[in-house]
């Protein structure tokens, strides 16, 4: 806390007036607080294929797939429309994996 008051005076203060059960890592419960964990991601997968559980197991599989490729397309185009800079490393990933990526073929 004394290296925070040293460089903002106004995060200390913040800080302060909250208990550090609530931002302190040291003073987080190890135990949880529910007997189940959901992954968010998991759930938001869970939840895209509602309505393909009922289905055949082809015709679900096909649904995935369509959803994957989908998911994929838009978040290439998100990427792509990016207008603001990435660091350097991040870049320099980014752009192994498009060049990687241009030699797969959708089936």
């Amino acid at each position: 806390m004394l290296n925070i008051r040293a460089v903002n005076e106004e995060a200390y203060k913040y800080l302060i007036a909250i208990p550090p059960r609530y931002w302190s890592r040291s003073r987080f419960r190890t135990q949880a607080m529910c007997d189940t964990l959901d992954n968010n991601i998991s759930e938001g997968f869970n939840s895209v294929l509602v309505q393909s559980r009922a289905k055949p197991i082809i015709t679900m599989l096909d649904d995935i797939r369509l959803y994957l490729m989908k998911r994929w397309v838009m978040n290439r185009t998100k990427v792509a429309s990016m207008d603001f800079d990435v660091c350097p490393k991040i870049n320099k990933r980014l752009m192994k994996e498009c060049n990687l990526s241009r030699y797969w073929i959708p089936r």
